[in-house]
């Protein structure tokens, strides 16, 4: 019998490094997605030879995430989705435009569990698309809302949200 693993996610905030706001910041079982997503990029950039740095992401609006609109919860602005079916996960920092080199993922719920899959960067300066192995993760409805919970009901954290 097959076992799907499943993940475990938390929500954080840093401040931007464009404005005065604060960012979402996502971890999954612990360890920052961004890190995650920046190394398997990095890795086929530098296969094309490119040479980027990392660290050009920069997760979306604390208050568009959370507080004006439920963003993982698949009620968000229309900027931050792509054909109907895709949720932004980081924009590139060194914008600040929604959509421009962003990283997003569609957003499933079922019965029991939430799935991210199918990532994708909708990058307007990368002429190749990335490829993120079928990376894939599974989290407990329960604990899902629970993460989403904790983050908007965090009032330390969310001070200047």
């Amino acid at each position: 019998m097959y076992i799907t693993e499943i993940d475990k996610i938390s929500f954080g905030c840093l401040k931007s490094e464009l404005e005065d706001y604060l960012t979402t910041v996502i971890y999954i079982n612990g360890v920052d997605l961004k890190r995650i997503i920046e190394g398997m990029e990095a890795e086929q950039m530098a296969k094309k030879g490119l040479n980027v740095c990392n660290g050009c992401y920069e997760g979306i609006s604390l208050f568009i995430a959370f507080h004006n609109q439920d963003h993982f919860l698949g009620k968000t602005l229309k900027d931050y989705i792509y054909q109907d079916q895709w949720y932004t996960l980081y924009d590139y920092k060194y914008s600040g435009v929604p959509g421009d080199h962003s990283l997003s993922c569609k957003i499933t719920f079922e019965d029991q569990q939430v799935v991210w899959h199918s990532f994708k960067n909708f990058s307007k300066i990368i002429s190749f698309d990335l490829d993120y192995n079928n990376l894939e993760f599974r989290f407990t409805k329960e604990q899902y809302l629970e993460a989403i919970e904790t983050i908007k009901n965090d009032s330390e954290k969310n001070l200047f949200a």
